[in-house]
């Protein structure tokens, strides 16, 4: 009898890092484990980006699987990864599968979306002498990152927000307070002043592991946008690119462009599919983010600010073991309805992916 897909996912970090060895030792197929340099979790323990691959090192063809970009969304990614390898997932003859499990496992053993610097790993790939400007965020920057959250405090700040949005639009909105910013290291969505360790990791990762390919399908497993339990594919590039027509073969209509708004999310900055294009030039690469949703964007929002004031203003911690609840709730949906629901969503695209290979 084949497991159930609720018994894929996980319960905290430690448990996630654990099933995802079991499952590939139980396939055969050996890990990587990079420890943090630094950044331990909860337990006082050591944190591990782990890697599996499968398939020739000298493969043209490969799929790159990353999970726990943003930390705390590595629920859903880790759940998926360890539910491909339970369910005995290969690469077709002469291709190369490779799984990246907790590149930010700071952000997942803390439920944070920031790594231990609070940098946003997915703002992270940019040009760090010369970063891009975002002065939607420098205007909101006190109303986003809130020093004071009683509800007089939340009531002004939003006052603020709605006032930007209404002046400027929802879209416009968003941009502002997500795309990315370079200047605020205290707030929210910051891209970081240097390459974080998540992202030199990855870097090797990449080098070690697909530097011979010359074609790469990627997906980055995120959480939070949209209807709980439904899903898109988010991609950067614009209708009529060759990256826009090899997303749109490979996933259909799921296949959704930031660029030409087609897509929950805003266009963003430094993103991951930047850096693994910039990591492997010459490589045709199509990447996409498959996001599922969980809850309103207004309570995302709300939860990010409170996460942001305790880890930046309020260091005693004195609500720390209910934000990081909060988190949790809001990045994942731990019911057995919305783990059906998006593994099989993730089942169906990652499948896709293969036999685009």
């Amino acid at each position: 009898m084949s497991a159930s897909p609720e018994s894929y996912f996980p319960q905290d970090y430690r448990g996630a890092r654990k099933a995802f060895i079991a499952a590939c030792e139980a396939a055969g197929v050996d890990v990587i484990a990079r420890v943090h340099p630094s950044a331990k979790g909860p337990d006082g323990k050591p944190l591990f980006l782990d890697v599996c691959a499968m398939g020739p090192r000298d493969a043209q063809k490969a799929l790159l699987l990353i999970c726990g970009t943003h930390g705390v969304e590595g629920y859903f990614g880790s759940g998926v990864l360890t539910g491909l390898l339970r369910g005995r997932v290969a690469p077709p003859d002469g291709a190369r599968l490779v799984m990246i499990h907790a590149l930010n496992p700071f952000g997942f053993a803390w439920n944070r979306r920031v790594d231990e610097s609070n940098v946003d790993i997915n703002r992270n790939f940019v040009d760090h002498a010369s970063p891009p400007a975002n002065p939607g965020y420098d205007e909101l920057a006190d109303a986003i990152a809130l020093r004071d959250v009683s509800d007089a405090g939340f009531a002004h700040a939003d006052a603020i927000m709605a006032a930007y949005a209404k002046q400027h639009g929802q879209a416009a909105w968003q941009q502002a307070v997500s795309g990315g910013q370079y200047t605020h290291p205290d707030g929210l969505f910051y891209g970081g002043d240097r390459e974080s360790w998540s992202a030199h990791a990855l870097r090797a990762v990449l080098r070690e592991d697909l530097s011979r390919a010359r074609k790469i399908i990627a997906m980055d497993f995120h959480t939070g946008l949209g209807q709980s339990g439904a899903g898109e594919m988010i991609i950067e590039a614009a209708p009529g690119t060759p990256i826009h027509d090899r997303a749109r073969a490979i996933w259909g209509s799921l296949a959704a462009s930031t660029s030409a708004g087609e897509s929950l999310s805003a266009p963003l900055t430094g993103t991951i599919d930047h850096g693994v294009a910039q990591f492997l030039p010459g490589t045709e690469l199509t990447f996409a983010a498959l996001e599922v949703g969980t809850v309103a964007l207004e309570q995302m929002v709300r939860a990010l600010r409170l996460a942001n004031w305790q880890d930046r203003f309020a260091p005693d911690g004195r609500r720390a073991a209910e934000i990081s609840k909060l988190m949790r709730d809001t990045f994942y949906t731990d019911t057995p309805a919305w783990k059906r629901a998006v593994w099989a969503l993730a089942e169906k695209t990652v499948n896709r992916a293969l036999a685009a290979l």
